[in-house]
Formats: structure tokens, sequence, C-alpha cells
């Protein structure tokens, strides 16, 4: 087996954990305010890496000043963290399957936003992608019935916390160790969280046996070793391979949620998710043999 493969079967089974994600935070939420829920998860996945790597967790080595690398590694946790802030507050008002592929939009927003920082021509594909995507959300949404919420506009700008968090861990990121790095916006994201947690939410925390599992699954499995393996997954096959598996992170988020009978989706709310599902595949597609000197 290839590292490419042994590195994209990584990023499935990340992908995988995340799209159930969405369904376990969703249940988490009745008893966990979100910023708490958010706090506690990145603890324990912080301080499960600081277990399982000891010291190396700690040892962010590379090129440049160490306040340059920590720094790096902390805007790219900031990043994380936003996202994440979106998306779980967001979770409180809209549905996990709706949730998940609203996220999956960030993917279609990856391609905009790198061209962007490498001030580079958009393809003509991605532009396509976008629109079909867009088209995708709006059915999605059912404007015939509720229309957007308020859940469906944060998770929108979680996804683009989380495109730009992809963009900068693809273009910054390979220059730090993946175990560091990991620990760094674990960290960051459960150090941000926890102030705001104290700040805004005042109810009590009910830690049933059922939210501690959660907690557990939540920190453990969709962080510690999902993050874990994205950082290093990511290093050992393109950037567009990557995000055409992360696509069907959206697609496993809404079978999950239908199939244990958490939601229901409408025929034509089924076409806008793979709409929307189709257009961030088609913007991730190459589209032929790259230059010598593409980027």
């Amino acid at each position: 087996m290839t590292t490419r493969l042994r590195a994209e079967l990584v990023l499935l089974g990340g992908t995988v954990a995340w799209g159930s994600s969405f369904l376990v935070v969703k249940e988490t939420l009745a008893t966990v305010p979100p910023f708490t829920l958010i706090a506690l998860r990145f603890a324990l996945a912080a301080v499960a890496l600081v277990l399982f790597f000891g010291g190396g967790a700690f040892a962010l080595d590379g090129a440049g000043s160490a306040w340059t690398r920590w720094r790096t590694a902390g805007w790219i946790g900031a990043l994380l963290g936003a996202g994440f802030a979106f998306q779980t507050t967001g979770l409180q008002y809209t549905t996990p399957a709706r949730s998940g592929f609203i996220t999956a939009t960030y993917v279609a927003m990856v391609p905009p936003l790198a061209r962007l920082y490498s001030k580079r021509t958009l393809r003509k594909r991605a532009i396509v992608a976008v629109l079909a995507a867009v088209a995708g959300l709006y059915l999605l949404t059912d404007p015939r019935g509720a229309g957007v919420n308020v859940g469906d506009a944060l998770t929108l700008l979680s996804a683009l916390a989380f495109a730009a968090h992809m963009v900068a861990l693809d273009r910054r990121g390979r220059e730090l160790p993946p175990a560091a790095l990991s620990f760094a916006q674990l960290a960051v994201v459960a150090a941000l969280a926890l102030p705001l947690a104290l700040a805004v939410e005042s109810a009590p925390i009910q830690l049933s046996c059922g939210s501690l599992a959660s907690l557990a699954y939540l920190g453990l499995i969709c962080s510690a070793a999902a993050f874990l393996g994205q950082t290093w997954g990511q290093r050992h096959t393109s950037p567009t391979r990557a995000g055409l598996i992360f696509s069907l992170e959206s697609l496993v988020a809404a079978l999950l949620s239908v199939a244990l009978g958490a939601e229901t989706l409408s025929a034509l709310q089924w076409l806008g998710g793979l709409m929307l599902l189709g257009g961030v595949m088609l913007g991730e597609l190459p589209d032929g043999p790259a230059p010598a000197n593409a980027g």
C-alpha cells in the first residue's frame, strides 16, 4: 500500500467521523451549551495528544523562529475555532443533514480563496461549481417552506472559516510537524471557547452518561484522531483529492440523520443536497494535465 493511499484512507476515516459528529453534536446540545461543548471537546482532544505523544506534542520544530511557528499554528487554530463556533451554534437552530450539506460548501470555497491568496485567475470550472453549489443550497433550504434560518446562516459562516482553515493548513501547515501542529490547533480552539463559555453561558451543565460518552467520541475520535489524520494525510495527497474525500462528509451526515430518524428531507431537499455535493465535487476535479509551472 502506497503512502498516498494510506493517507487517503486516513482522510476518509476522518471524513466519516466528522459526518457522524453532526448528529452527536445536535443531541449533546440538548444538555451542554455550545461553547462549553467546544471547550470540553477540544480540551479532551488536546490532553489525549499530550498523553499519546508526550513532549512531542509541544515540539513545534521547523524553519523560522519559535515565535513565528507558534504564531502560524495559533492562526490556523483560530480559523478552526471560528468554524466550530459558528457550526456548533448553528446546529441549535438547524438540522444535522442541512448543517452537513451547508458545511460542505467550504470545499467549493477553497479554490476561490486559494486563488485569491495566490492572486491567480479562477478556473471556469470552479465558477460553475460554486454556482451549482449555490443553486443546490437554495433548494436544500426549502424556500417554499421554512426557508433559510439563523442556523443555516451561521453554518454558512462556518463553511467560510473552514475553507480558510484548509487553505492555511495547506499553505503553511506543511512546514510544521503534524503532532505538534495538531495539538496547537486543538489547544487554541479550547482556549478560545472557554472564556466565551464562562461569559455567555450560565445554564447548568447536565453531564449524563450519554453526554460523557458523546464528549469522549467527539474529543477522542472526531477531534484528536481525525485532525491528526488530516494534518498528516494532507501532506501526502493533493488538495484536490483531499477536497473530494472531504466532500463526502455531508452525505454521511444526511444519511445517518435520516436513517436514525432524527429528521426527514423532502425530494426537493435531497435534490438540492445532491446538487450542492455535485458542485463541490465538480470544483475539485482537475481540468486536465497541469502545466509545468502550475502551482
